[in-house]
């Protein structure tokens, strides 16, 4: 049931996957959500009178900055900002190039670095949270995925010292590693290849579940495998 709150949520990589179905869910309980995404205007409830979507790459970081002070402007502070911008696909050893580290880099390390450092100064003392949407890749590698296993570590690690560094503000710091979920990277896959990846709305109940516990409480880690053990 929709519940009017005057809480505020960015999300980036908010129009597809678990980024969607955790802004519909935020939408459906009250809260204003901000969209980030490079399409971001084909969110499937970009009509909604309490979303506002941002057709921004997360990557530009001028336009993250840029976002940030337009959301800033008319929203104020910011109760959860949650980061699902993502990217990932296999890299062999023998055929991994520069190009694709910089790609996966740039999108799940600097996109998601750049848009922390460009949020928190919005978010709210000793209520906000902080949400990476990371990956079981930064718990553990995987044959022929090293660069994307690299980069969900990176992410981990900043997750992490971003923890500490806002823990005087008692800003909460959350990192979500799932294991495999049916989302737009696996489409080329058939439906038989699927029949184990978890849904994107689990994920997303299990997101907004931990940032609203109440301020005393923090899950800094949440690891959601598969019910068959790694895919």
């Amino acid at each position: 049931m929709s519940q009017i709150t005057d809480r505020v949520a960015v999300i980036t990589g908010g129009s597809l996957g678990i980024g969607e179905a955790i802004s519909t869910q935020m939408l459906s309980l009250g809260w204003q959500v901000h969209i980030l995404a490079r399409r971001a205007s084909s969110y499937v409830h970009a009509d909604h009178n309490r979303c506002r979507t941002h057709n921004v790459d997360v990557r530009d970081l001028d336009a993250i900055k840029e976002t940030a002070d337009a959301i800033a402007s008319t929203s104020g502070q910011v109760d959860a900002l949650v980061l699902c911008a993502g990217l990932g696909y296999p890299t062999p050893l023998h055929t991994a190039s520069r190009a694709q580290y910089n790609e996966l880099f740039d999108t799940n390390v600097a996109g998601s670095v750049f848009s922390t450092q460009a949020f928190t100064p919005l978010l709210r003392d000793g209520d906000a949270v902080i949400t990476f949407v990371s990956s079981i890749a930064g718990r553990r590698g995987f044959s022929h995925w090293s660069l994307y296993c690299a980069s969900k570590h990176a992410l981990e690690g900043f997750a992490a010292s971003v923890r500490d560094e806002l823990r005087p503000r008692r800003i909460r710091v959350t990192s979500i590693q799932p294991g495999s979920v049916d989302t737009p990277s696996y489409d080329h896959l058939q439906p038989e290849e699927k029949k184990e990846f978890m849904d994107p709305k689990s994920i997303a109940e299990l997101v907004v579940a931990a940032l609203q516990l109440p301020r005393q409480a923090c899950v800094e880690t949440l690891f959601i495998n598969n019910a068959v053990g790694d895919l």
